[in-house]
């Protein structure tokens, strides 16, 4: 794929792993939106990489619907939309979530990422081409003990991607998926793993994301996992 001109929407692009996409996908010669719910934050951002920067609560239809909406009248198209929002709550047995901490969680997890799938296939249908990127995470594809909430709401992210993938195979409207293992992000700013310095560089994921969009058949579901240290 070339990227060149390309419009592309990243949700939660104010800082992290949705910062950094921006940065490769402006490196690659497209016009980047990026969003947050922090403006002080998210202007400063735009302004040092380049990108535009929109305050969108990604937790909201009506925001997110609105944002599309600007994307494509200030530009004319929506190339790329990439679902990045996310939180993280401390590692808990499932018996001891605080149930406002569980709705918020899934609030962003998960709502946020089906509106933005919906108001991008709205567009995108209707201009016949697209691509949504979900970027999920290996916890997204088995169990994980103590983090039985964040689990499921990426759980659910693969199962509504999988749906979605089966209802445009006929398009020209693609749907991708990312499922990056654990990145040195300030997610964790609840409790921060005690081994996150061996988690991955930020750099090294986007790397491996940018090589699979421009290869000749990308993969749809691209896992990407910590890569196995020789003593």
């Amino acid at each position: 794929m070339d990227f060149n001109n390309k419009v592309v929407v990243i949700t939660g692009g104010s800082k992290g792993f949705g910062k950094g996409l921006a940065v490769a996908f402006i490196k690659e010669g497209s016009k980047v939106v990026i969003t947050g719910t922090n403006g002080v934050e998210l202007t400063a951002t735009a302004k040092e990489i380049g990108a535009e920067g929109i305050v969108v609560d990604a937790s909201s239809y009506e925001a997110t619907s609105k944002l599309a909406n600007s994307v494509v009248k200030e530009y004319g198209t929506l190339d790329i939309w990439i679902n990045n929002a996310g939180i993280q709550i401390a590692p808990t047995n499932a018996e001891d979530i605080i149930i406002d901490k569980l709705h918020m969680l899934f609030n962003i997890n998960f709502f946020g990422y089906f509106y933005g799938c919906i108001v991008a296939l709205k567009t995108m249908k209707k201009q016949g081409y697209g691509l949504i990127i979900n970027v999920n995470s290996t916890a997204g594809l088995s169990g994980k003990p103590m983090l039985s909430a964040y689990v499921s709401s990426k759980f659910a992210i693969k199962g509504m991607s999988e749906s979605i993938r089966e209802e445009i195979k006929d398009s020209n409207v693609k749907l991708h998926q990312i499922f990056p293992g654990g990145m040195q992000t300030d997610i964790y700013h609840e409790k921060v793993p005690s081994d996150i310095d061996n988690y991955m560089q930020i750099d090294y994921v986007i790397d491996k994301v940018i090589d699979n969009l421009k290869a000749d058949i990308p993969e749809e579901d691209l896992i990407i996992k910590r890569p196995t240290i020789i003593s």
